[in-house]
């Protein structure tokens, strides 16, 4: 194996690979929020068009978003009096 193969291999090929398994997996398990008939448009037009598919997912569909509520997020300065055990 050469050096350009070697450098397709690592630069494009490995992370195209990444980018369509996490957008099948964020697909499948963490949109909850789309309905089934997008969810199987998307999954077609991943797996018929793996990397187009995949990068269209990623910029028109996005990944899903961590469910954070905006009150189980605390500023630094609380954490800091939490752990020296004082109450903010």
């Amino acid at each position: 194996m050469g050096f350009w193969h070697a450098f397709i291999l690592l630069a494009v090929f490995i992370p195209l690979t990444i980018l369509w398994i996490t957008s099948v997996v964020d697909l499948i398990f963490r949109r909850h929020d789309l309905s089934g008939w997008v969810r199987a448009a998307w999954l077609v037009a991943i797996i018929f068009l793996p990397a187009l598919g995949a990068l269209a997912y990623v910029v028109f569909g996005g990944l899903a978003p961590q469910h954070v509520s905006e009150g189980s997020m605390s500023s630094p300065r609380d954490d800091a009096l939490r752990m020296t055990g004082r109450t903010p």
